[in-house]
């Protein structure tokens, strides 16, 4: 189908298996996305977790778009992801490896590439730190991002424009939150993440604590009680910022949302709960399908921080109005998701960031 209309065209569909809705969603925009593919294509799951389907993107959720692809102008296919924890026991414990030999497929750890590029972040101090991450132009000529739609603790909600957090330097990913961590310590944990992630029992270990430390950093940063924000608040309002300039950057081409089985409460890690949508969301213009997204999980893109900030820069339109939702209607599957136990301090983003970083 021809999109005829000058807003961007966003598919909401639903099926009875996962798999089914994404082919549903993919099909309402086919030729978008066909005319949008060329070259080498990268698909970009999310693996935050390689145990736990409910944060992971699942291969039910890539298969119809391997399948979509055969008819494109695609050269190449390769799935790439630069798992929180373990990337390739994410691919063999979720069942991605059949791709290989079905699809042509290519896998790629993105861990252990090289990160040749940067850009600068903003801490929760007010000063500034370097993000590195990967040259996905040397791997890609199209960007395809397919994230499981989840409730956060910072962003409010993650989707397609956050999931390329993935194609950064791992232990430089607490950069994003504005905590400032000196590359020293960067140096050791990666090569302690390195050691151990080969060992899954050690590696849940040393990941449990390293994602303690964050915590205690985000309740060391300030106080509710002594200072105007708390140190949540302020990494809230640094995750914003930052994602909208990682967005610059890192912005995908086509976003693929599986929301077949996504996540409320207290995402987007194993504490989350299910909510069982039985829908996908497809289109090419990511920020347009988050902003979709967003306000089917019940909450409203222009104030989700990072997404309005996207929004701003011309990134991409999250403007409900602007969008050409096309397929179900939004208000048929529109449910109000549970949020995050920190959504209070989440919606102080704005004033917080003004605050500290003078925007």
């Amino acid at each position: 189908m021809e999109n005829s209309s000058q807003y961007p065209r966003v598919a909401i569909a639903s099926g009875a298996s996962r798999k089914e809705a994404v082919a549903n969603a993919l099909g309402l925009v086919r030729d978008d996305i066909i005319a949008r593919v060329k070259g080498r294509v990268l698909i970009k799951p999310n693996f935050l977790s390689s145990t736990h389907h409910l944060s992971s993107t699942m291969p039910d959720a890539v298969r119809p778009i391997l399948e979509l692809l055969k008819e494109s102008n695609a050269t190449t296919l390769c799935i790439a992801e630069g798992g929180s924890r373990s990337t390739v026991q994410a691919l063999d414990n979720f069942g991605y490896r059949a791709f290989a030999d079905e699809f042509g497929a290519e896998f790629i750890d993105i861990n252990h590439g090289d990160f040749p590029k940067s850009f600068e972040t903003v801490t929760t101090k007010g000063g500034t730190q370097t993000v590195e991450y990967a040259d996905l132009s040397t791997l890609a000529d199209t960007i395809i991002s397919v994230p499981v739609a989840k409730t956060h603790d910072s962003a409010i909600v993650t989707l397609s424009v956050k999931n390329m957090m993935g194609c950064l330097r791992r232990v430089h990913r607490p950069r994003m939150h504005g905590i400032g961590i000196n590359n020293g310590l960067s140096k050791v944990a990666e090569i302690m993440w390195n050691m151990v992630e080969g060992h899954p029992l050690v590696l849940k270990s040393f990941s449990g604590a390293v994602f303690s430390v964050a915590k205690h950093f985000r309740s060391k940063d300030g106080g509710h009680h002594t200072s105007l924000f708390s140190g949540v608040e302020g990494q809230v309002a640094a995750l914003a910022e930052n994602v909208c300039r990682m967005g610059h950057v890192l912005m995908p081409d086509i976003a693929v949302i599986d929301a077949f089985e996504a996540m409320e409460g207290d995402g987007p890690g194993s504490a989350g709960t299910q909510l069982d949508m039985g829908l996908a969301v497809a289109g090419v213009d990511p920020l347009a399908c988050d902003a979709v997204m967003c306000s089917l999980m019940g909450f409203d893109p222009m104030e989700t921080g990072h997404i309005r900030l996207l929004h701003d820069c011309g990134l991409g339109c999250a403007d409900m109005s602007m969008i050409d939702c096309v397929g179900e209607s939004l208000g048929t599957l529109q449910k109000s998701f549970k949020p995050h136990r920190n959504y209070p301090q989440q919606k102080r983003w704005r004033e917080v960031r003004e605050a500290i970083f003078s925007c």
